[in-house]
């Protein structure tokens, strides 16, 4: 339940925050909608399979657009054909991942995926698509 709670992260020491397929309760009209005001001012990547059958993809799309609206530091990508665990795509994922956390904690520059996604105005930049390959190109010696 990691990326259940990676949105919820409120901690001032927080300063950036990946989801990898995160499980987020479905809305109904009685609920309130999930809190996104403590994404504000952090960097956020959320990374979900189109072929999910444990959480809902698009429930990750919904709050990465109601966060984007007071952050524009967010960014979602889209696994095509994959499933929760993400491992039909794991080596993409795990470059795309590498490349946020070293962009965001150390200032490396992003992957031009990542900061045309973070540019983006949504939806594109929350349903970026993960090129397969992606992260080759990127190993840094």
């Amino acid at each position: 339940m990691g990326a259940r709670a990676a949105p919820r992260a409120g901690h001032e020491a927080v300063n950036s925050v990946v989801a990898l397929a995160p499980w987020l309760p479905e809305q109904d009209v009685a609920a309130p909608p999930e809190p996104v005001k403590q994404l504000a001012g952090r960097r956020v990547l959320v990374v979900h399979g189109t072929n999910d059958e444990r959480t809902d993809p698009e429930l990750s799309f919904r709050l990465a657009a109601r966060a984007k609206k007071a952050n524009r530091d967010i960014c979602r990508f889209e696994v095509h054909s994959d499933g929760h665990a993400l491992h039909q795509h794991r080596q993409e994922v795990h470059a795309l991942t590498e490349d946020f956390v070293m962009g965001a904690l150390f200032g490396r520059a992003f992957s031009r995926p990542v900061e045309d996604a973070l540019q983006a105005p949504p939806p594109l930049g929350l349903r970026m698509p993960l090129a397969a390959g992606f992260g080759r190109s990127l190993r840094r010696g």
